[in-house]
């Protein structure tokens, strides 16, 4: 069963932006009509939940259409990098890097992750390939975009283990079936997890997401839930706190 994508401004999880050839937020614009991917929750989440502000360099793992990097352009003062497989969704994140206040901060390589080399990162963060177990999409783009067949989670956290500085992070959002086993595959690579938010798509239903964050120094878990939106079709106070520097005033 594949599971619903969590999108803004419906919380029950229809998309709504597939059709639409770009989302504007407060201070930036993404197009993201050649993205396999579409401007979701997903992303919005973990670029909101996510805290930069002590990271130097930080590191975009599949970037898509730019969003989390821009987001974490806005919420930090960092040198972002944001890298891409797929070519048509690195030349539209590159055009919306480029239309941004943090154009001279933000950089796009049109790159295979997995090959990928640079210098380390305080922080990584990445809305990752998933739904491993699940029938391919149709389209090539939102299959390469949903599934693992370009990025594992085995490559994503090994790769993102020898990136890391001695005090770097990794951050993701994921399927909350998946957690268990992301969770196993880190400790594997010694990154020991320091934040957990459950991320439900209607306050009182189960969890569908997880949001992790890893540090390569053991610490205790932080363990707190999350709720997108609430009966009635409504944005929860919690997401509208997390996101409200974010969203257009409506």
């Amino acid at each position: 069963m594949v599971l619903p994508n969590l999108t803004d401004p419906n919380p029950t999880g229809n998309n709504l932006f597939v059709s639409s050839s770009s989302f504007r937020f407060q201070q930036f614009e993404v197009f993201h009509d050649r993205c396999g991917m579409k401007v979701g929750t997903d992303g919005v989440l973990l670029a909101a939940w996510v805290q930069p502000s002590n990271a130097r360099r930080i590191l975009d793992v599949g970037t898509g259409s730019g969003l989390i990097a821009l987001i974490l352009a806005q919420r930090s003062a960092a040198e972002i990098i944001g890298v891409e497989f797929d070519t048509a969704a690195a030349n539209q994140a590159l055009e919306n890097a480029k239309n941004s206040p943090w154009s001279d901060r933000i950089h796009i390589v049109n790159e295979d992750f997995r090959t990928y080399k640079e210098d380390f990162f305080d922080l990584i963060v990445s809305n990752p390939p998933f739904f491993q177990n699940d029938l391919k999409a149709p389209a090539l783009l939102r299959n390469q975009a949903r599934h693992d067949v370009t990025l594992s989670h085995v490559e994503l956290i090994s790769k993102a283990e020898r990136l890391l500085t001695p005090e770097g992070r990794l951050a993701v959002i994921i399927p909350s079936s998946s957690q268990q086993e992301f969770e196993e595959l880190c400790w594997t690579s010694k990154l020991f997890l320091k934040r957990c938010c459950d991320v439900s798509t209607i306050e009182g239903q189960a969890p569908k997401r997880v949001l992790l964050e890893f540090s390569c120094q053991r610490a205790e878990t932080e363990r707190t839930t999350l709720a997108v939106g609430i009966k009635g079709n409504a944005r929860s106070d919690a997401y509208s706190a997390l996101t409200s520097d974010l969203y257009l005033k409506r």
